[in-house]
C-alpha cells in the first residue's frame, strides 16, 4: 500500500483568524468549516497542492500551553511551503510584521530555505528549489 500525507493539522485558539493569515500570506483557500469533533470547529484549506491544511479550535478543557516556534524542537518541528522567490517572500513577511526565525539561507545543492513564525507559534519553512 502506498501512503501519502493527507493533511497538516494545527490546533488554534482562534481558527478563523489563523485561516485568514494563511489566506493572506500563502493564498490558501477555505474549502469547508464544520464541527468534526463535538464542540470544535475544523477549517479545511487548500494549500496549493494535494495536502490540505486543517485548522481546528481547541476542545473544551484543553491546555493553552504552547511552545515557541524554534528550530530543533522534538516532535513535529515545522511544515514547509514551496516558493519561486524566497527573497521577495521574506521582504513581504518582514513588512507584514511576521517574525523571521531564520533568514534566507542557501543549502548544499543550491536550494534556499528560510523559516518564519505563523499564528499559534507554528514554525513554517519556505523552500526555493535551485
Amino acid at each position: 500500500m502506498a501512503y501519502f500525507i493527507n493533511h497538516v493539522h494545527i490546533r488554534a485558539k482562534y481558527p478563523e483568524q489563523s485561516a485568514k493569515w494563511y489566506e493572506k500570506h500563502f493564498d490558501c483557500k477555505t474549502i469547508s468549516s464544520k464541527e468534526v469533533i463535538p464542540g470544535t470547529i475544523t477549517i479545511a484549506m487548500e494549500a496549493g497542492g494535494d495536502t490540505r491544511l486543517n485548522i481546528s479550535s481547541q476542545p473544551e478543557g484543553s491546555s493553552d500551553t504552547t511552545r515557541p516556534a524554534e528550530l530543533n524542537i522534538l516532535g513535529l518541528e515545522h511544515f514547509g511551503f514551496g516558493t519561486d522567490d524566497i527573497e521577495a517572500d521574506i521582504t513581504r513577511f518582514k513588512n507584514s510584521g511576521v517574525r523571521i526565525v531564520l533568514p534566507s539561507t542557501t543549502i548544499p545543492g543550491g536550494a534556499k530555505i528560510a523559516f518564519i513564525e505563523g499564528p499559534d507559534q507554528v514554525l513554517i519553512e519556505l523552500v526555493q528549489s535551485p
